[in-house]
């Protein structure tokens, strides 16, 4: 009589069940990467939930230019939760889902605006980054570990020789994470706006309106109200990390709208990159989180 296997031998990290190790990385880099945000934008409001939901809503008082403005454009049912309508009008859009009181959803994690006179373009493969960028991380982990444990047993009194060891190695980590970033395509990066709840709707105001003249960079979001009262981020964007000339058109603009003032407290730009590999401002790499101050660029520095 064959033995019996026992459920959790085979679900047990030293089982096969879940493939190799380079099938493990790929599906978990694969999982880590997957945006439901589209599906859902496409197929929330055909869904008979939602149907339902709406049939149920009671409806809403519409004032004459609420009217005008519907008619120029489609139904509100039939537009994207999460963004501007293809031919939306601005102001529609604006009261549509304003920021302050458009709640946060598993469907809804950002408002989105899209600049209509730059195509969008694809955020390149983030699986790749995520795989390959996590061994570099690892990679750095062991090295700076074997550096720490050896700077322990010299009985040093002062960090400073640890340092100077670890500082290139910070330098080449950040490095290569920038090249594979080029060579996978993920090469956007945003400015990052932090209003308070009260200002974040003038705000989303003046990005939308910039973006709509196509005086920023090829798209924009905003968070929505997660019910915590604390202050609201706006990312805008621009297509190249490394295209330092469009980076600083694109904080100048924010200058000319009056959304960062020269001389006060800096706004940061940070490629995704590094969002999708979580390196924040307190990582345990030692790596400088942003890439750029508006202070540093106006500056010319």
């Amino acid at each position: 009589m064959a033995p019996t296997v026992m459920a959790d031998e085979i679900l047990s990290d030293e089982s096969s069940f879940y493939g190799d190790e380079d099938e493990t990385h790929r599906l978990e880099a694969q999982a880590a990467a997957y945006d439901p945000e589209p599906f859902w934008g496409e197929c929330h409001h055909n869904l008979l939930s939602t149907k339902q939901h709406n049939l149920r809503a009671p409806p809403a008082r519409k004032s004459s230019s609420d009217v005008s403005m519907r008619d120029a454009s489609a139904s509100p049912t039939t537009l994207p939760h999460d963004r501007r309508g293809e031919k939306e009008p601005v102001a529609q859009f604006l009261s549509r889902l304003p920021p302050s009181t458009t709640q946060l959803t598993f469907t809804r994690p950002w408002i989105w605006m899209h600049n209509p006179k730059v195509p969008s373009t694809e955020d390149g493969d983030i699986p790749t980054l995520l795989r390959k960028g996590r061994e570099l991380l690892q990679e750095y982990e062991n090295e700076s570990t074997v550096l720490r444990e050896a700077h322990d047993k010299s009985g040093a009194k002062t960090t400073s020789a640890l340092t100077r060891k670890l500082n290139p190695l910070r330098r080449e980590l950040e490095k290569n994470i920038l090249a594979l970033a080029r060579e996978t395509g993920v090469t956007h990066g945003k400015w990052m706006l932090f209003p308070t709840p009260d200002q974040v709707d003038a705000y989303w105001d003046a990005v939308v309106k910039a973006m709509e003249r196509g005086e920023l960079g090829d798209v924009a979001k905003v968070a929505p109200d997660d019910g915590s009262g604390k202050a609201r981020l706006i990312c805008v964007y621009t297509a190249d990390f490394e295209d330092t000339e469009d980076v600083k058109r694109v904080v100048k603009k924010l200058v000319d709208i009056g959304l960062v003032e020269k001389g006060t407290r800096p706004i940061y730009y940070k490629c995704d990159a590094y969002t999708y590999l979580e390196i924040s401002s307190k990582n345990d790499y030692g790596l400088k989180a942003s890439m750029f101050s508006s202070r540093d660029v106006l500056e010319g520095k």
